[in-house]
């Protein structure tokens, strides 16, 4: 087992605050994996720092004209440092175990 430390700067968007914040804090396990050369088994957050916020709105209209409504769009950008735990397979030593089989046994395993 081995662990290391990564700081990931992450971007989420959404309809609502939470959206936004769940679509940022979901990617980390991702963004871990693509760091790490192992198996990670475990990512504990250590920090967690919004480096940015921003709601955006508009009007949209019906037909150009008609039935104005008002959205928005939350976007929120994260500074997460995490502490991975993760198992490099490289290092295991597996053995190697071969059957053989005749060929009446292959036909009645289908192996």
């Amino acid at each position: 087992m081995k662990q290391s430390r990564h700081t990931l700067r992450l971007t989420g968007t959404g309809p609502t605050r939470e959206k936004a914040f769940a679509t940022a804090i979901g990617q980390v396990q991702s963004a871990v994996g693509k760091r790490t050369e192992g198996v990670c088994f475990r990512v504990e957050p250590l920090e967690l720092e919004v480096l940015s916020s921003a709601e955006h709105r508009w009007t949209e209209r019906f037909l150009g004209l008609l039935f104005p409504r008002t959205r928005r769009r939350f976007e929120i950008t994260l500074r997460v440092e995490v502490q991975v735990a993760f198992l490099d397979l490289d290092a295991v030593d597996f053995t190697v175990r071969e059957e053989r089989l005749s060929p009446l046994q292959h036909a009645l395993h289908m192996r």
